[in-house]
């Protein structure tokens, strides 16, 4: 005997009561429109069918139990049996099992709050039933397979309306908060999720975490959500906070707060492993500007300032540190880096230190030596590529090298030899990177005599 024969027609009635509206019958806009009777009673859901993907999904436990199937669930495989038949699925998986034979769902079961959910179209195309129903009234009328023998219950009343009691006109609220509002939990893999007091547009929602968005990880429906943390959270304080907007259009916006208890009490944050060093002078423009946090923080509140300026969306920011490689030249004189945000724990810090940009003041050169440039001159606008030429003594080796940074070499390196009257001229060709605005060039010559040396550097501005 196969599946689709020995399958009990009342787990095919469970199945269709939600995925027919938008899985068979295309009119139906939504499952919730939909009434569903079994053997000419009608069977009632609540919690209510859920729509995502372009399927409708609905409770697994209570459709089963109702039917007379048992079910049991184990780190997240159901498995339910009734008679001879029985249905195997995991949460998060589209791979199934039906009396021993491997199935694929369209779309994996989830979690919202307790209740289990399961995508109805498998279950409709798998398990055999007769199906009938009426466009004009929304009845969707399930006839199980003869001799399915499944169990009569008297008709149930209508469940209450959910969401509750708040009148039209009043945003949504939030229920059933886990973990509840100001509660102190030990464990750092705890569930978050909610319910709301009202339908709400699930294409609308958005959930954060300590101002991190997490929606794509939270199974945001009309009727709730819930977040399963990837990672363990972080000891102190989370804030957890929602909006979207309702059937009716009203918008809202809501949070609370718990605490992951148990870890070290967090102190201060400061900053440690300043780049450059607070009072530091130096006279590289492009210097990298970069802290470590002495402890862990919210990355997502995380706010670096340069000289006022807001440049975190440049900065690489993590719970532990953070960087930031200036796009272009810094100008001459202080500069001053401020960093705010939030510990781990919950606490604000605000810290800064300075820093100066200096000129480059040319190496005093050596007792019989000289070095003078006479083109480029400093600060000019240059190409790809440009001459550098200058005098210095006779018949002395004359290394130039280029880069982005006084400290960087990579874009140009070449050695000639001046004249016997100290002239010499050499091409530079860069390799420049893209977005680069200007270079700087070093000099350096070498007394073939006596092995003393003197060296000059430029900065350029690339055209």
């Amino acid at each position: 005997m196969n599946v689709r024969t020995r399958i009990s027609g009342r787990l095919v009635a469970a199945a269709l009561a939600g995925s027919l509206a938008a899985a068979v019958f295309p009119g139906i806009a939504s499952a919730q429109a939909v009434t569903v009777k079994v053997g000419g009673q009608p069977l009632y859901l609540n919690p209510g069918p859920i729509e995502r993907s372009g399927r409708v999904f609905v409770p697994l436990r209570s459709i089963f139990e109702r039917l007379g199937s048992t079910v049991v669930y184990t780190n997240g495989t159901i498995n339910a049996t009734r008679r001879q038949t029985t249905v195997t699925l995991h949460i998060g998986s589209t791979q199934a099992v039906v009396d021993g034979q491997p199935q694929i769902l369209d779309v994996a079961p989830f979690i919202v709050g307790a209740t289990t959910y399961v995508p109805l179209r498998f279950v409709a195309q798998s398990f055999g039933a007769v199906v009938g129903y009426d466009a004009a009234t929304r009845i969707v009328a399930i006839r199980p397979p003869a001799g399915g023998g499944y169990p009569v219950y008297p008709p149930q009343p209508p469940p209450r309306p959910y969401p509750p009691p708040y009148p039209p006109g009043n945003p949504a609220q939030l229920r059933g908060q886990e973990p509840p509002p100001g509660a102190v939990v030990s464990n750092r893999f705890a569930t978050i999720s909610a319910e709301f007091t009202r339908q709400v547009r699930p294409n609308t929602i958005r959930v954060w975490l300590d101002g991190n968005d997490v929606t794509y990880r939270s199974n945001p429906s009309g009727y709730g959500f819930s977040y399963r943390p990837p990672a363990p959270l972080n000891f102190g304080g989370h804030e957890v906070r929602v909006s979207g907007t309702d059937v009716n259009g009203i918008g809202f916006t809501r949070s609370w707060s718990f605490t992951i208890g148990g870890g070290p009490q967090p102190g201060p944050v400061q900053l440690r492993a300043q780049r450059p060093e607070p009072g530091t002078r130096l006279a590289d423009r492009f210097a990298l500007i970069a802290a470590d946090f002495t402890r862990e923080v919210n990355p997502g509140s995380v706010t670096v300032r340069l000289d006022g300026n807001n440049i975190t969306n440049r900065s690489g920011v993590s719970s532990t540190g953070f960087s930031y490689k200036p796009p272009a030249p810094l100008e001459f004189g202080e500069h001053t880096v401020r960093v705010t945000g939030r510990g781990a724990g919950g606490a604000d810090f605000d810290r800064s230190w300075s820093f100066s940009i200096i000129r480059s003041m040319p190496p005093v050169p050596a007792p019989g030596m000289r070095l003078t440039i006479t083109q480029p001159a400093p600060n000019a606008p240059v190409g790809q590529t440009f001459v550098v030429s200058g005098n210095t003594v006779g018949n002395a080796s004359v290394t130039v090298t280029a880069g982005a940074t006084p400290s960087d070499t990579g874009q140009f390196r070449g050695t000639t030899t001046a004249g016997p009257l100290g002239n010499f001229r050499i091409t530079v060709t860069l390799n420049s990177g893209l977005g680069q605005q200007s270079v700087t060039v070093r000099v350096v010559a070498t007394n073939p005599n006596n092995q003393r040396t003197a060296e000059t550097t430029l900065q350029l501005r690339l055209r």
